[in-house]
Formats: structure tokens, C-alpha cells, sequence
């Protein structure tokens, strides 16, 4: 393990000559700006649906950058480790594939679809020339990150939404939508004449690396691996009807590191045993589409939390309102303003009309199942400054939009119906 450690050093000693690169720093740049655009509409949509202000785009941002140079250290020390390199990975096809399926629907810009799609092209008609286990391995350590960044950063940009929920009911629920810049250093490894190798570099235990290049080399040539700056950005979009964003968060991390692990174990048993290829190339998009399934599954048979209810549930509190100075937060129920049973949000409403002077709130987590307490605020309201979840004649609620192509196909084929 000293000769990890040696290349670690020299992984730590190589990274202020990367960051300092103007080439490197310009695709950082551009990264930043995309994640930057995606926040922002967040915002916007945000700002349209309630007029909630919470932080700014570039904040979300920063905060996003933070966390992607933290998963990009810990990529970067998993490549190191295994010894993956991006030689025969096909990234590049990767990339495009993603971008492909995304336009069939947004769910599908992941690349375990992609890598699984580009493995069979592989296997069935030989092209693009890929390296299976490398490629799957790479993204299999892709996904183990994306998960960490989900258990601690995904539930910390949530916003409220109304949607209508599978028993056909308008439910309210939080959206989850999380971007991340992604730099990290991979290996690249390269052909190079034993004669032109630098015999004072870094000697590599036997094992290592565990994925082992499939290019035949000659007899005087050797494999050397040389470090290569990369930068990603990985996603995270998600609703939490049914649980607290916190809660739904560490349960989809859960099951995507469940994932990244079976899909990584696979991909090593695979570079040893090529009978195993089709079996890593089928769990890539299969054993994702499970984590999905999990998700949706959830998402249908448990009981929507924020739903109508006798009181007024608050979904969430606008910053430095008198709500928030009342210590409500998502979860509770007004029961009664000074006295005054209430029964809905309009009710609420027409109970603070004309101004209240130090309104004095029964309310009750119903979320965390707390008993009943009492709450006061030192001025004037309305307005208090909840989002209210939504009633029985809610009529305003978000639809989740098809892809591109599958719009295009559905208008095609009704357009096909009109002129039968």
C-alpha cells in the first residue's frame, strides 16, 4: 500500500498544476455556468409558483461547487485505487449517448443507460471499440459519488410543489434538484518502449490495477499511466411526497450505493471472467431502473404527507416572515388562531382580516407526530408567511413533461389519428 500512497502524494503534488492550467480552469468555468443556468431556473420556477426567495442562484451554486470539488477528490482517490483508466472507457461516446437518451426523457440522461446501450452495440456488432469492465467500473464509481452528494447535500435546495398524486388527488411535496461541477484526476494509461520509460517512477504493487488493460502489446512495450484532469457534472432530480426531503434523500442514496457497489463488483468479476460481460452489461441499466422503481414505488403506496387536513399543514415557511419567527416549519398544523378553531388556509386567512396584534397559534407537527404547543409572534399579521399544502379544490399544480422525441412521436401519432 506505500506505492498508493506514494501515488496519492503525487496525485496531491500534480493537482495545484492542474488547477492552475487556464485550459482546465476555462472548462471549470463553463461547467460552473451550466450549473449556474440549471439553479436558476429552480429559482424562477420557484419564485412563479409561491414568490418564495430563498438564497440566489450563484449561492446554490458556490454551495454545489463545494461539494463537487469534494466528490471529485473522492473519484479521484477511487480511480487511483482501482486503477481505472479512461484509455478505453469510450467516454467521449458516453457523453453523446446520455445526451441522446435525455432527448427520449430527461430521466434518461444517466450514464448507466448510456453505458449499457454502447456495451451492446459493443458486443452485437463490435463497434465502438470499448473496454466493458473499464467503462462499467467508471461508472459504477460515478454513481457512488453522485450518492454521497444525495445523502448530504440533496435535500438542501428542496422547494415546494403541488402535484397531483397517483390516487388522483393535488398532494403537496417538495422537489429536489441538485447539480453538481464534478473536476477530478483520472488515469490514463498509454503504450509507451520500455527504453523511454523513467525507471525512477512510482513501482506499482502486482495487483495493481485491478482492472487490467485488454490492448495486446508488443513485446518491448509496457503500460504507463499518466494523470489526467477531467471535469463531469452529475444531477440529482427528485420529489418527496411522501416522506421529508431529508428522509427521501437518505433513502434513494441508499439504494444508489447499493447499486454502485453490485455494478462495481460486477464490473471487476467481469475484467476476470468474460463470460460475466453481458450479465455487468444487462445490471447497468436494469439495476438502475430498479433504484427508480423503488423510488416511484414509494412514492405511490405510502401515504402523501402534505395533503388536506383539518387545520391549515404548513408545507413551508417564507424566510424572516412571522411564520418562521414563530418557529413553524414544514409539518405543523395550525389549529387555532387566539381561540378560533380553523379549518382551511381561507379560513386562516379571513380569521388574520383585518391585522392581528400578537396572534397567539395551537399548532401540532403531524410529520414528526408532536404533541400540540402554543406559538405567539410580537406584531402584526397577515401575512404570516406559510405555503399552505394544498385543498381539496387546489387547481394550480405542476405536470412532469415528457423528452423531446417521445412529445414529438405522441404528436405525430395523434396527428396520424386526426387524419384517418
Amino acid at each position: 500500500m506505500n506505492s498508493i500512497w506514494d501515488l496519492w502524494l503525487l496525485f496531491f503534488q500534480t493537482l495545484p498544476v492542474v488547477l492552475g492550467d487556464p485550459r482546465y480552469l476555462l472548462i471549470i468555468g463553463v461547467v460552473f455556468f451550466l450549473v449556474h443556468s440549471q439553479y436558476r431556473r429552480v429559482h424562477i420556477m420557484r419564485k412563479r409558483m409561491f414568490g418564495l426567495v430563498r438564497g440566489t442562484p450563484l449561492q446554490d451554486t458556490v454551495n454545489s461547487l463545494g461539494y463537487g470539488l469534494f466528490g471529485g477528490l473522492l473519484a479521484s482517490g477511487i480511480f487511483i485505487i482501482i486503477g481505472i483508466s479512461l484509455s478505453d472507457t469510450g467516454i467521449l461516446y458516453l457523453w453523446f449517448t446520455a445526451i441522446i437518451l435525455m432527448l427520449v426523457h430527461p430521466r434518461f440522461l444517466c450514464f448507466s443507460y448510456a453505458a449499457g446501450l454502447i456495451s451492446m452495440l459493443h458486443l452485437l456488432f463490435g463497434v465502438p471499440k470499448v473496454d466493458i469492465p473499464a467503462l462499467m467500473a467508471l461508472v459504477a464509481v460515478l454513481h457512488f459519488v453522485e450518492a454521497v452528494l444525495i445523502r448530504f447535500h440533496g435535500y438542501q435546495t428542496a422547494s415546494p410543489i403541488y402535484i397531483k398524486h397517483a390516487n388522483g388527488e393535488v398532494v403537496g411535496g417538495f422537489s429536489m434538484q441538485c447539480f453538481w461541477p464534478l473536476p477530478f484526476v483520472a488515469l490514463l494509461g498509454i503504450a509507451m518502449l520500455n527504453s523511454s520509460i523513467d525507471f525512477a517512477a512510482i513501482a506499482m504493487p502486482e495487483w495493481w490495477p485491478l482492472l487490467q488493460p485488454n490492448t495486446l502489446l508488443p513485446m518491448d512495450h509496457s503500460f504507463v499511466y499518466i494523470m489526467f484532469p477531467v471535469v463531469a457534472a452529475l444531477g440529482y432530480s427528485d420529489m418527496a411526497l411522501t416522506s421529508l426531503p431529508k428522509v427521501k434523500v437518505a433513502h434513494s442514496s441508499r439504494n444508489l450505493l447499493l447499486y454502485s457497489g453490485v455494478l462495481l463488483g460486477l464490473a471487476l468479476m467481469a475484467d476476470r471472467v468474460p463470460a460475466l460481460v453481458l450479465l455487468v452489461v444487462l445490471f447497468a441499466p436494469f439495476g438502475h431502473e430498479w433504484v427508480i422503481y423503488r423510488g416511484m414505488r414509494r412514492e405511490k403506496l405510502e401515504k402523501p404527507l402534505f395533503f388536506y387536513a383539518d387545520g391549515v399543514m404548513v408545507l413551508d415557511v417564507y424566510p424572516n416572515s412571522p411564520a418562521e419567527k414563530m418557529g413553524l416549519c414544514t409539518g405543523d398544523v395550525i389549529i387555532s388562531v387566539n381561540g378560533v378553531p380553523i379549518n382551511s388556509a381561507q379560513h386562516l386567512l379571513d380569521e388574520m382580516t383585518p391585522w392581528i396584534i400578537d396572534p397567539l397559534l395551537v399548532v401540532q407537527n403531524m410529520v414528526k407526530g408532536e404533541e400540540q404547543r402554543t406559538v405567539s409572534y410580537k406584531g402584526k399579521v397577515p401575512p404570516i408567511g406559510i405555503i399552505p399544502a394544498p385543498d381539496r379544490k387546489q387547481q394550480m399544480y405542476i405536470q412532469v413533461k415528457q423528452g423531446a422525441l417521445k412529445s414529438w412521436f405522441r404528436r405525430l401519432r395523434n396527428c396520424g389519428k386526426g387524419s384517418s
